[in-house]
C-alpha cells in the first residue's frame, strides 16, 4: 500500500529491482548510458545509481522507463537479466554508422519471439507450422537465372501479374504467394532512413519483415523479394538495399529480375534504339504494366542495358526523396483486426488460431501473439475466412 507523509500526501513506493536487469533493459534497446539518461530525463549519475542498485526507483519512474524503453513493466521486475540474444546480421551500407533505433529493435524482437513460439508449437505439432518450401542459391550464380527458376516455382505468369488491379493489390498477392512457401511475413513501421526490411531464419522457420513506412506499395513489394533472396542465400539480416554491399546488390538484382523478367521487358519496349533514354512518362507506363514501382522499373531498365548507364539515378532523383509519413486519420483508419492482420500476416494469424484450436496454446497466449483481446479473436478468424 502507498504510504503517506506527515502532510497526508501519498508517497510512491520504491521498487526493489535488480540493477543488472535495468542495465540489461537498456542494452537490449541499443542505448548507451548517456542516451538512456537523456531519454529518461535524468542525470548520468542518477542512472548509474539505479543500475548499480545503490538507489531504488519509485514505481512511477519504473513505469516511465518501461514506456521509454518499450519493454514490459514486469520484465523490469525480473530477479536476474535474461541472456541477450544474437541480433540479425547488419547488411546495411549507407546507414551502417547509424545505430538501430528502439523502434527497429522492438520490431526485430517481436518477429524473433514469434518464431521462437512457432518453434515450440512445431515441437508439439509439426503439421501446424508450414515447411519452408524455397530453394538455395549461391552468390556465384546469375541472379537473373535464379529469379527465372524461382518464378517458375511460384507459377505466376506475367499475364496474371498484369491483371492485378493496383500496386497495393500486387503487394498483397505476392505476399500471399510468399506465405504459401512457408514464410511468415510482417509489415511493421520503422524509421525509413534506417532500414528497408529484415529477414530471420531460425532452423527451418523463416520470416520477412518489410518496413511499412516505405513510400509506395511497389517499394514494399520490391523489399519482399529482396528479403526472399536473403532467405535463398541463407544470409539473412537487416537490409537497406544499398548496391555497395555484394549481398544487397545480388538481392536487388534478383528482386528486379523476378518482378520484371528481362524477356518480357524487352517485348514491352517499343521499337527504339538501345540504350534508350526513356522519358519519365515511359518509365511510369512500364511500371504500371508490370505492377512495380517507378524506381524498380528505372533500376531494371538500366540493369538490363535497355537504358544508358546512370539512367536510374538521373530519372529517380525526385523519387529518391523520402515522402513525409502521413498519419492515418480516424475517418480513414481501418479496424484493429485489419491492421493487426496486415502487420502480422495471414500465416501468423492463422497459425496462432490453429494452435489455440488444438489447445497447444491458451487464449492468453493467442491474445499476446496477435495483439488483440481474446474476445476479438473470433473476428480475426472470420476475417481470415
Amino acid at each position: 500500500m502507498p504510504r503517506e507523509n506527515s502532510q497526508g500526501r501519498e508517497i510512491m513506493p520504491e521498487v526493489p529491482v535488480n540493477g543488472k536487469v535495468l542495465v540489461w533493459a537498456r542494452e537490449i534497446r541499443g542505448l548507451d548510458a548517456s542516451s538512456a539518461a537523456e531519454l529518461l530525463d535524468i542525470t548520468l549519475e542518477e542512472l548509474a545509481a539505479y543500475e548499480s542498485g545503490s538507489k531504488k526507483p519509485l514505481v512511477g519512474f519504473l513505469r516511465l522507463m518501461s514506456s521509454k524503453y518499450q519493454i514490459n513493466f514486469t520484465s523490469l521486475l525480473m530477479p536476474a537479466p535474461l541472456p541477450i540474444g544474437e541480433r540479425p546480421v547488419d547488411h546495411r551500407s549507407r546507414a551502417r554508422k547509424r545505430a538501430l533505433s528502439i523502434e527497429t529493435l522492438v520490431a526485430i524482437e517481436e518477429v524473433s519471439e514469434s518464431l521462437e513460439v512457432f518453434k515450440d508449437i512445431a515441437s508439439e505439432s509439426r503439421k501446424l507450422i508450414p515447411r519452408l518450401a524455397i530453394g538455395t542459391v549461391d552468390l556465384k550464380e546469375d541472379p537473373e537465372e535464379v529469379a527465372n527458376r524461382e518464378r517458375k516455382r511460384f507459377g505466376i505468369s506475367l499475364d496474371e501479374q498484369r491483371r492485378w488491379k493496383s500496386l497495393g493489390d500486387a503487394r498483397r498477392r505476392w505476399r500471399e504467394h510468399i506465405e504459401d512457401h512457408g514464410i511468415f511475413t510482417y509489415m511493421i513501421p520503422m524509421p525509413l532512413e534506417e532500414i528497408s526490411g529484415f529477414s530471420i531464419l531460425h532452423d527451418d522457420i523463416a520470416a520477412i519483415c518489410v518496413n511499412d513506412r516505405e513510400p509506395t506499395e511497389g517499394a514494399k513489394t520490391f523489399t519482399l523479394f529482396h528479403e526472399y533472396c536473403h532467405l535463398l542465400l541463407r544470409q539473412t539480416g537487416i537490409s537497406d538495399e544499398d548496391d555497395s554491399n555484394a549481398v544487397e546488390k545480388f538481392c536487388n538484382q534478383f528482386a528486379g529480375s523476378f518482378l520484371i523478367p528481362r524477356t518480357n521487358l524487352a517485348e514491352a519496349i517499343e521499337n527504339v534504339a538501345i540504350p534508350h533514354n526513356f522519358s519519365v512518362s515511359a518509365v511510369r507506363k512500364l511500371a504500371t504494366r508490370f505492377k512495380v514501382s517507378n524506381r524498380a522499373m528505372a533500376f531494371r531498365l538500366e540493369e538490363t542495358g535497355l537504358a544508358p548507364s546512370g539512367f536510374y539515378r538521373t530519372r529517380t532523383r525526385l523519387w529518391d526523396i523520402p515522402k513525409q509519413h502521413e498519419e492515418t486519420t480516424s475517418k480513414k483508419q481501418p479496424s484493429p483486426v485489419i491492421l493487426r492482420i496486415k502487420r502480422l500476416g495471414r500465416l501468423h494469424a492463422s497459425t496462432v488460431l490453429s494452435a489455440l484450436d488444438k489447445k497447444i496454446i491458451n487464449s492468453f497466449d493467442a491474445s499476446e501473439l496477435i495483439g488483440l483481446q481474446p474476445s476479438v479473436l473470433p473476428k480475426v478468424e472470420a476475417r481470415l475466412g
